[in-house]
């Protein structure tokens, strides 16, 4: 018997184009840079984070652009949508890893 049902299907990232999977791929992997870039970000969180943050930033459109090519709608219009939507809450998502290691610190 299960406790929760399983996750929904569609969500933001249906209107942008992406399955959820994909959506969860790019999403995963852009914040797994930005944690992992200049060394993990627990044992530098004071320190610059130019790096960590152009790169796993400019990582998503690449990946949404590859990922939209294999749904077959590659559109610029999409590509730029999701990868805000992406961005957006990569950001939230990061924020808050940072300021709950900065707790845990």
């Amino acid at each position: 018997m299960r406790f929760f049902g399983p996750l929904p299907e569609r969500g933001i990232w249906t209107g942008v184009g992406l399955t959820r999977a994909q959506f969860f791929v790019i999403l995963s992997a852009s914040t797994a840079l930005f944690l992992a870039i200049g060394g993990p970000l627990w044992t530098n969180l004071r320190g610059a984070h130019f790096n960590r943050i152009a790169w796993s930033y400019g990582a998503i459109p690449p990946l949404v652009a590859l990922a939209l090519y294999r749904n077959g709608t590659p559109r610029p219009a999409l590509v730029l949508t999701a990868s805000g939507v992406i961005a957006f809450v990569k950001w939230i998502l990061t924020a808050a890893l940072t300021l709950l290691l900065g707790l845990l610190r």
